[in-house]
């Protein structure tokens, strides 16, 4: 009968592989729940209780001319598709705050999402289906 040490010393590459396996699968999995924590697209009810939340800040990240034909009321424009003036406004902002974000029907406010992810912003919320979809007040 083999003790326990010899089948060890024999199968020592299939441990190590184990083992190299199982920490890739561990980093997989933490860098998954760190990215689904950073930004998350949210129903029309949940993106109009978050507006109401201290320290919470609304973006229509559509063009000016978009803005200018009807937004949700206290949002801040500023336009995705400049990514070089998109990102320097972005900059200046409280990386602390809530970012409430919206487009016309969805994707450039996950854009602007995953930019300002990228750039440190943790709590990031767009509307799902966009300003499109939005049946809350709006002003012109």
């Amino acid at each position: 009968m083999k003790s326990v040490t010899e089948i060890i010393k024999r199968k020592s590459w299939l441990i190590v592989f184990a083992g190299v396996l199982l920490a890739g699968l561990c980093g997989s999995v933490c860098v998954q729940a760190q990215d689904s924590t950073a930004g998350k697209t949210v129903t029309q009810k949940k993106f109009q209780r978050l507006i109401n939340k201290k320290n919470a800040v609304l973006l229509d990240v559509r063009t000016a001319e978009e803005y200018k034909s009807g937004h949700i009321p206290g949002a801040v424009q500023i336009d995705v598709q400049k990514t070089d003036d998109f990102k320097k406004q972005i900059e200046s902002l409280d990386k602390k705050n809530t970012y409430l974000l919206y487009c016309r029907s969805g994707k450039r406010s996950n854009a602007a999402k995953m930019l300002m992810k990228a750039m440190g912003f943790t709590k990031l919320y767009d509307l799902e289906g966009g300003f499109i979809k939005w049946t809350g007040s709006k002003e012109q």
